[in-house]
């Protein structure tokens, strides 16, 4: 095993479905389920951390528990609540937080009618940002797109319909939470605290992560991804960065992040590293006028790139939405669709850059 693939110390994986490759048939880097990582903190991880292979927190206390996160659609929620039931007969979930407004971290929201959804009020104000209509449609779609050889439609519909195929959207009601705050809000949960931290904008413009500090335990939500290609479609990245270093400092032994395997402290510095270099390589592509596509491209391609872990992480074609927001923060003119029609016009030129990197994975998504 790697590093990566280790478990921190006292972690312990409970239950879950039996090995598997992930969602996107990859070799699992390290195995799916339920993790106990302190006496009150658990979470569900899911190999590799692609899309939506979204990690989800459990915290138990006396006859009750708080889940951090719901996953993107209800067939995986469910998945998830049946390995927990051991804990949630003794501890029903009482109260959900949302770390952020993608709908792979809440549109499961719906099975918990009743109990209090906490989340930034810029998390409530972007919930429906995104239609989970739309994505079934793009999902069914991209299956046509992809017989298209013209003007790259084949390439993005199979990037679409791969990325959407392990995921039935039909069904998704989005519930949005319905106690908002902002800056720190410190919930008790029967004598447990949680102290929920705003850390947006950054990955999106209401990012927070769940500290929980008699447990030495933190959820980062999408701040932190782990072995995994981070994605900022919001910014500023000095914003992010800043976030990481407050996730950094925290005083914990376990970070649970959005994506990837378990993380310490440490493995958090590799994540601002990546930013470190993404943003000076990409302000050089600017300063000689490349556009964002070809500045990606120059970058991922690149060979001090390739000589950085960075280059073994899962979706590195996610640069080009990296760069286009660190464009747009630094005043670039660029090409502007609306609302959704611009995720899929990113999405889009993502797909064009996961056509030229063969080796990258999932490789489902970038391979006829």
């Amino acid at each position: 095993m790697s590093s990566a693939e280790r478990l921190p110390a006292g972690a312990q994986w409970l239950a879950g479905p039996p090995p598997r490759a992930s969602r996107f048939g990859e070799p699992a880097r390290f195995r799916e389920g339920l993790y106990r990582i302190s006496p009150r903190c658990l979470a569900w991880m899911v190999p590799n951390g692609s899309w939506g292979e979204t990690n989800i927190g459990l915290v138990e206390a006396e006859g009750a528990s708080a889940l951090v996160d719901t996953c993107w659609d209800l067939n995986y929620t469910q998945e998830m609540l049946a390995a927990c039931a051991p804990v949630l007969e003794r501890a029903p979930v009482e109260l959900v937080v949302n770390t952020h407004a993608d709908g792979d971290h809440c549109w499961g929201n719906q099975l918990f009618p009743g109990r209090p959804i906490h989340a930034t009020h810029a998390c409530i104000h972007q919930m429906h940002h995104m239609n989970p209509r739309a994505l079934q449609a793009l999902k069914l779609g991209g299956r046509v797109l992809r017989h298209l050889p013209l003007a790259g439609l084949d390439r993005f519909g199979h990037y679409m319909s791969g990325m959407f195929a392990p995921y039935d959207f039909a069904p998704v009601r989005i519930t949005s939470p319905d106690q908002g705050f902002s800056g720190e809000r410190v919930l008790d949960l029967r004598g447990l605290q949680l102290r929920l931290i705003e850390v947006g904008p950054g990955h999106t413009d209401g990012d927070a992560i769940v500290h929980v500090p008699d447990e030495r335990v933190a959820y980062a939500g999408d701040i932190l991804f782990t072995g995994v290609t981070p994605v900022m479609w919001a910014g500023p990245v000095e914003s992010l960065v800043a976030g990481l270093k407050r996730l950094q400092a925290l005083d914990v032994d376990i970070i649970v992040p959005g994506h990837g395997p378990l993380a310490a402290p440490a493995d958090v510095q590799d994540v601002i590293d990546y930013w470190d270099h993404a943003q000076e390589a990409l302000h050089r592509c600017l300063l000689q006028g490349m556009a964002p596509d070809a500045a990606a491209r120059s970058v991922v391609l690149g060979a001090e790139f390739r000589r950085r872990p960075w280059a073994a992480w899962d979706s590195p074609e996610r640069m080009v939405t990296n760069a286009y927001t660190l464009y747009r923060h630094w005043g670039a003119r660029l090409p502007s669709l609306p609302g959704q029609l611009g995720v899929m016009d990113l999405m889009r030129r993502q797909a064009a850059l996961a056509f030229a990197l063969p080796q990258a994975t999932p490789r489902g998504m970038h391979a006829f």
